[in-house]
């Protein structure tokens, strides 16, 4: 596992768009997604200025040695009352294991600087992302029963949210499990020298 200081969220620029586009329209990231249609370069173009104009989203890309490996989406910022929705996902299949925490703890601390509650809405059937959500320290709120059409089926939408107080434990368990997997690898190496 990497460490975490070898990771950084910052805004994609222009050079990195067609890399996220390329992401956003992957087969292991697509179906996954609410609307999970293949995306044009036009709309593509739309949604990317889209977030640089409107200040109820945020976008940053994750990068792993200077390498870009995954983004993070954060919408409906709500100043007021102090709340969000997120989405994110890994681009590169081939980053360390671990990056998806990590960058998960990254937009976490960023995020909780000024919200109090981040929502995600997750297809039932994304198990993997319902386990991701569950270790980060997600709960269920709800469902939305035969919400959105997937391969010629209706899935619910799951409601999850976290906040900040119980993140601010977990983050530091979180932190704890990243640099002893971190610590445990480096002394494999070592070892297998």
């Amino acid at each position: 596992m990497a460490h975490i200081n070898d990771y950084k969220l910052e805004n994609p620029g222009q050079k990195e768009l067609m890399l996220v586009l390329e992401w956003r329209n992957a087969d292991h990231i697509r179906p996954f997604m609410n609307h999970g249609e293949f995306i044009p370069l036009e709309d593509h173009y739309r949604w990317f200025e889209s977030m640089e104009k409107d200040a109820s989203k945020l976008v940053k890309l994750c990068f792993y040695k200077e390498k870009p490996i995954g983004l993070v989406n954060f919408s409906q910022i709500d100043p007021k009352n102090k709340t969000c929705e997120w989405g994110l996902y890994i681009g590169d299949q081939a980053c360390p294991r671990g990056s998806g925490t990590i960058m998960g703890i990254l937009a976490l601390d960023l995020m909780f600087r000024h919200m109090r509650k981040v929502c995600a809405q997750i297809l039932d059937f994304n198990s993997r992302s319902l386990s991701y959500h569950h270790k980060l320290g997600f709960i269920e709120e709800g469902r939305l029963v035969r919400h959105i059409r997937k391969n010629n089926h209706y899935a619910d939408v799951v409601l999850m949210s976290l906040f900040k107080e119980p993140w601010e434990q977990q983050s530091e368990r979180l932190k704890e499990e990243v640099r002893n997997a971190h610590e445990g690898d480096h002394h494999r190496q070592q070892t297998h020298r």
